[in-house]
């Protein structure tokens, strides 16, 4: 029993040190700025997207948060990639599946271009 608590008090502890050297690595500042995307709609509107409650990523029918417009700039530092059929989508005359998070929601990678 004092074996069993031992060993779950070490795996817990290498965790939580492994969580912190995670986040100790993290980029901040002008290195977190690097990895963003500076992103230019190429789409006449085009709608930012929330995900449904519970999901990740959003979809073609999520409810929309706002509308963009042509030539409007934006910056994602993150994006969503849904590999799986279900998350296949037809925007602005392309076939995608992967989406660029940006303020207010998620917009298709098929409707922006990097600037």
């Amino acid at each position: 029993m004092i074996h069993t608590l031992l060993a779950a008090a070490l795996a817990a502890g290498a965790l939580t040190g492994a969580q912190s050297a995670t986040y100790a690595a993290a980029p901040v500042g002008k290195a977190a700025a690097a990895k963003c995307a500076k992103l230019v709609v190429t789409g006449k509107r085009v709608a930012v997207r929330r995900p449904w409650n519970g999901d990740s990523s959003a979809s073609w029918d999520s409810p929309v948060h706002h509308y963009v417009r042509k030539g409007t700039k934006l910056r994602s530092c993150r994006m969503t990639f849904n590999r799986d059929r279900n998350g296949e989508y037809r925007k602005c005359g392309k076939i995608g599946q992967d989406w660029y998070l940006v303020r207010g929601g998620q917009i298709p990678e098929t409707c922006v271009r990097k600037a």
